[in-house]
């Protein structure tokens, strides 16, 4: 009878180290990265909705890597956020609109006069520390366009014969998402905050 020589058995091939779980830093990390890319022209608005949202749903840090791997490595603190100048829409008798896939800013001013406008806010590709949004509007319409549970602060709007409405933000269970907020005043006109439901927006 013979005795097989341990030391000549098969070494079985070690256990694959489990995926590398992440948290809402590093997404958070990840979605300024992106901005950074389509700030410098890297990667088109298109892109930057598409992959800011596979970032918000990651789960690994390869899920991550995937999103980053043809994006050159940041150099200093330039890619800590994406280059977003602020923006500034004024109109007297008119329309002006942002609508779609866009960088949006830190911040948005709106000069209106006997005008109407219209902002998208849906983009998940929010600044981190969120928008702010101040508003000088005489016998206008603004109407703004934001993701279901959306922050929306209002509180520090003068009203001068106007209103806001924001009905949609009664029927949100959990608000989230970097905040939203309004300053200036509204003289005789209206800030309306559209949010979907089944597809459509509340009006």
């Amino acid at each position: 009878m013979t005795t097989s020589d341990p030391s000549n058995a098969p070494v079985p091939a070690a256990a694959a180290a489990p995926a590398l779980r992440i948290g809402d830093r590093e997404r958070d990390d990840a979605v300024e990265r992106l901005r950074a890319a389509a700030g410098d022209g890297q990667i088109t608005l298109d892109e930057l909705e598409t992959r800011v949202e596979a970032a918000l749903e990651a789960r690994t840090a390869g899920d991550i890597r995937v999103l980053l791997a043809d994006l050159p490595e940041p150099a200093g603190a330039k890619a800590a956020a994406a280059v977003a100048k602020p923006v500034r829409l004024a109109v007297t008798h008119g329309v002006v609109e942002r609508l779609g896939a866009w960088l949006v800013p830190q911040e948005i001013t709106a000069d209106l006069k006997h005008s109407a406008c219209a902002i998208d806010l849906r983009t998940p590709a929010l600044p981190r520390d969120g928008v702010t949004i101040n508003v000088t509007a005489r016998h206008s319409v603004i109407k703004i366009l934001v993701a279901s549970d959306a922050v929306v602060d209002l509180t520090a709007v003068g009203r001068h014969h106007a209103q806001v409405k924001d009905r949609g933000a009664r029927h949100v269970a959990n608000v989230s998402g970097p905040p939203i907020v309004f300053t200036g005043a509204l003289h005789h006109s209206v800030i309306k905050i559209l949010r979907p439901r089944k597809g459509l927006f509340r009006r």
